[in-house]
């Protein structure tokens, strides 16, 4: 369940009536997951989303081991040597991921009032600015015309992309 309802993000945008609601759903899982990224923590509706979601905890993962092994057990009977390093590369990553969801949701939080707050936040922000840059003409003395001004917002796709960047090494 989402952390908002469309009415709610309705409201905050102060929209009347329900022709951007998919707009706004979007927008509200890019709020909800850059909060989510951010605190490197999932985020739940409530205490009793966060219990279920770690009572299925235990059965996903033996789930995904289960299908680590098969995958690696396919990877050695597989006789060309380069589609069997590919194969464990890619069951390891699927482990890989699998841990790391698991690693958030062993950190799970409820939302709280401040959470829910920066959600809206990050959604009016998203909402009314559907641009990464903003772009204002400004009239210049007359014999100089104009000037345009391009400004890259904050809170922009840099700052949603941000926690998934991989860091390079010099």
């Amino acid at each position: 369940m989402p952390l908002l309802t469309l009415e709610q993000c309705r409201v905050h945008c102060r929209i009347d009536g329900d022709y951007d609601d998919a707009i706004l759903g979007d927008l509200l899982a890019a709020a909800t997951d850059a909060a989510s990224a951010y605190l490197g923590r999932s985020l739940f509706d409530d205490q009793t989303a966060l219990d279920q979601a770690l009572d299925q905890f235990p059965q996903d993962m033996a789930a995904a081991v289960a299908g680590h092994d098969a995958a690696v057990a396919a990877a050695t009977a597989e006789g060309n040597a380069a589609k069997a390093k590919a194969m464990r590369d890619v069951a390891d990553r699927r482990l890989a991921v699998a841990t790391a969801r698991g690693a958030r949701l062993l950190q799970g939080l409820p939302a709280n009032d401040s959470i829910r707050a920066a959600v809206r936040l990050l959604l009016g922000h998203l909402y009314a600015h559907r641009e990464a840059v903003v772009v204002s003409v400004h009239a210049l003395p007359p014999s100089a015309g104009t000037a345009a001004i391009a400004v890259e917002l904050p809170f922009g796709a840099a700052a949603l992309l941000d926690p998934y960047r991989l860091a390079g090494t010099p």
